[in-house]
């Protein structure tokens, strides 16, 4: 038996053999797809994505290229034991005959793996080898009135995507989208006084990594990235912000976004995510990622084009 992993930020791992770890710890680099030889069958619950059906021994489970990272994993195989080391919790208790080891429900990504073949269960102190997270309550806050003197601060914006990544694609191409919004959003924020840092201001590509980086050398007081949604189910509408988990700066940040969307658009409220995303995750600010509508939507996308909204 034996397992590669595709690692956030440097690719495939090399082979390792059962009872080695693949992957990292300590490096806050998540794991977004596996590959086992070996075992029966194996399944991974992707974020935003959820269980990705079960794969046979020698083919991908995950994704890679889509930025989503790997939360949970079942493994069904005789005498395969697992378990997976998850980001702020560490190491968790071994798992087998296809039980989820990982988390659900929290935004908590795997960093690591390890398969060891055995006849007995294996056990560890923390006796948890899967976590469904209840994720933290957030109360209702009231849209500041949009008046006030900003002069001092300092607001870094993130037109998602761009250049050869055009995002999310559908009668509209999400990067251009989000940068017309970007522009727009700058434009009102620096008329209150407010000095704008952008990500970018043409339709070129910069590196997912180096989006909240430019935020932080800016000394960015909050960090906004614009993106909008996408589907294959061209029905697919709504609204919906997203922060980091257990931030209560991101949360407010977050809600604030979410009400105002809402309330300007009035679409369906898909509500706010905690999670980790590289956006609101490396960034040394309160952070959010505004998902206003879907680019897959064609009824969104002409609400889009409505000038009146922008």
């Amino acid at each position: 038996m034996r397992y590669k992993v595709h690692i956030q930020n440097k690719g495939w791992s090399d082979w390792v053999e059962e009872g080695r770890r693949a992957g990292t710890s300590g490096e806050g680099l998540r794991l977004e797809a596996i590959v086992i030889e070996g075992v029966d069958e194996y399944q991974v619950h992707i974020q935003d994505k959820g269980w990705s059906g079960w794969a046979k021994g020698g083919e991908i489970a995950g994704t890679v290229g889509e930025g989503k990272r790997i939360e949970a994993i079942e493994i069904k195989g005789e005498n395969v034991n697992y378990r997976v080391h998850a980001e702020n919790i560490g190491w968790l208790d071994w798992a087998r005959d296809g039980e989820m080891a990982g988390t659900t429900g929290g935004g908590l990504r795997i960093e690591a793996i390890q398969l060891i073949e055995s006849a007995e269960p294996l056990s560890v102190d923390d006796t948890r080898a899967g976590v469904n997270i209840e994720p933290k309550p957030v109360a209702p806050v009231e849209p500041a009135k949009p008046t006030g003197n900003l002069s001092g601060r300092v607001i870094c914006i993130n037109p998602g995507h761009g250049g050869s990544d055009p995002g999310a694609c559908g009668d509209l191409r999400e990067s251009d989208m989000n940068l017309t919004v970007a522009l727009r959003l700058g434009q009102l924020l620096a008329e209150r006084g407010a000095q704008v840092i952008y990500t970018r201001i043409t339709d070129v590509h910069v590196y997912l990594s180096d989006r909240p980086v430019i935020a932080n050398n800016a000394g960015a007081d909050l960090f906004i990235s614009i993106h909008h949604n996408g589907s294959s189910d061209p029905s697919s509408s709504g609204t919906c912000a997203i922060c980091y988990p257990g931030s209560d700066a991101g949360i407010r940040l977050a809600t604030l976004c979410l009400n105002g969307l809402y309330n300007r658009l009035g679409l369906q409220q898909r509500g706010l995510i905690q999670r980790d995303d590289s956006d609101v995750t490396y960034s040394d600010m309160p952070a959010v990622i505004t998902e206003a509508s879907f680019a897959s939507c064609p009824a969104d996308c002409a609400l889009f084009n409505n000038s009146c909204l922008l």
